[in-house]
């Protein structure tokens, strides 16, 4: 087994004590070619002071402002010198093993370009939402690697080669939905995705969510809009758009937020002429890919009753 470089990104906002444990519990891996890369997204509860006294060996990217995740981890990517890099959340501790065994399976399958962390809750060692890009039928195969269409930005690594190749993550999304935009990239290049439990993340539930309630629910349903129409084929757009479309607004009235979701539709029309500038869509033969992988693990595994109620 060769010994390359690993590069652990962690991007944090106002998060200190999480931060301290996480970085502690990187520390404790049982592979020990390792760097710590901290990007600040503006932090003002002491962040910065703790970890520079705490953990002097961490790079640390101090920014001004929140700049928003994709941003943030791009900062943090071109300071890490790995040819590995394992992005985690703040509120996220790695299993001691999990560094271990992201480089084995990286030296045993070269087809790979990204590794998907199975994420559990820290309390209850549970697949929680956190981290479960999956359907809810696909839960049964947790245990069990497979080939996956996307993943878990808050416990995922990819080859360093990869992202030279298909480029950073997304900066117009400040949240959410960044690993599902640059999976599509990914899949473009001709890498695969695995899903593999082997890398364990255990997600530490925060009191509080940073953004919550239908402000998140507007965050995703524009940024997904944004992804199907910058990387769909035309055909994928109407069809994904338009189902897309209709559950958000029959969760919107449902749940007493359908303003947000009419905001972000405007703000699709909005940005509709600099996003046709930045379209690129995957190939034809990515896109049939794409939707076997779904039907496997994806939505489009379910039926259209389990998709209705899920949805909305």
């Amino acid at each position: 087994m060769k010994f390359p470089l690993m590069s652990v990104l962690i991007v944090t906002w106002n998060r200190r004590e999480d931060i301290l444990e996480t970085v502690r519990s990187v520390y404790e891996q049982s592979y020990k070619n390792f760097e710590i890369v901290v990007v600040d997204n503006g932090s003002v509860d002491g962040t910065v002071e703790a970890l520079r006294q705490a953990y002097p060996a961490v790079k640390l990217v101090e920014l001004e402002k929140n700049v928003g995740i994709s941003a943030g981890r791009n900062a943090g990517i071109k300071l890490a010198a790995g040819e590995i890099i394992l992005c985690l959340d703040s509120d996220a501790s790695p299993a001691v093993d999990a560094l271990t065994n992201i480089v084995r399976k990286f030296q045993s399958a070269p087809e790979v370009g990204v590794i998907n962390s199975k994420i559990v809750d820290a309390a209850t060692k549970e697949i929680g939402d956190a981290g479960w890009v999956y359907s809810e039928k696909g839960k049964i195969d947790q245990d069990s690697e497979f080939l996956s269409y996307s993943f878990s930005e808050g416990g995922a690594a990819i080859r360093r080669e990869v992202l030279d190749k298909v480029g950073l993550f997304w900066d117009r999304l400040f949240f959410g939905s960044e690993g599902t935009e640059l999976s599509l990239r990914v899949l473009d290049a001709g890498y695969k995705i695995l899903y593999y439990p082997s890398s364990l993340v255990y997600h530490r539930a925060s009191p509080r969510s940073r953004i919550g309630g239908g402000e998140r629910e507007y965050l995703f349903f524009k940024n997904t809009l944004y992804i199907y129409l910058v990387r769909f084929p035309w055909w994928m757009f109407i069809f994904f758009a338009s189902l897309k479309i209709g559950a958000a607004l029959l969760r919107g009235i449902k749940h007493g937020y359908l303003g947000r979701i009419l905001r972000g539709l405007a703000e699709l029309i909005i940005e509709m002429p600099s996003l046709l500038k930045e379209r690129k869509p995957i190939k034809t033969e990515t896109a049939m890919r794409y939707l076997k992988l779904q039907r496997e693990h994806g939505q489009l595994s379910w039926n259209l009753l389990t998709w209705l109620r899920v949805k909305t």
